[in-house]
């Protein structure tokens, strides 16, 4: 077994989706390639977490959670949801439903992804999609 870094030395470490897919490669091991190790998937997952990657935000909501580290979890996957990240609010909609969480973190959870929904919505977008779909809409607010 022989180091990702080592077998992949010219890794662009600044694409997160790759640091990600690091970390899960020692989280799962891979034959031949690596064994499992999880402190160095915890370290790639949070370096890919502190770039913005929400799929390593999650993952590590997930370990905390393994390890039965609720509120760490909670603070994981709530800035997940603030980066739309649905399967993040299914967590904390489970651990609401299960007692973990309280109905303070679910409805925060809640406001953060329609807020983010909220965000990405725009009339330029509707107008570019209303475009690709073959829908023209004039001034006087026909359509055709």
């Amino acid at each position: 077994m022989i180091s990702i870094a080592i077998k992949f030395p010219l890794l662009q470490m600044e694409d997160k989706s790759t640091v990600t897919n690091i970390g899960q490669v020692y989280s799962n091991g891979r034959v031949r390639v690596v064994e499992v190790d999880k402190k160095k998937a915890i370290h790639y997952y949070e370096l890919a977490a502190m770039g913005g990657n929400v799929r390593a935000r999650y993952n590590l909501g997930a370990n905390e959670a393994r390890e039965d580290n609720m509120d760490r979890a909670i603070k994981h996957w709530m800035i997940g949801t603030k980066s739309g990240h649905n399967e993040s609010l299914k967590k904390i909609q489970d651990l609401y439903s299960n007692g973990y969480a309280t109905k303070e973190d679910y409805t925060k959870a809640l406001q953060s992804y329609q807020t983010y929904l909220g965000e990405i919505k725009s009339s330029h977008r509707d107008e570019l999609l209303n475009l690709m779909r073959g829908i023209v809409t004039t001034e006087e607010g026909y359509s055709h």
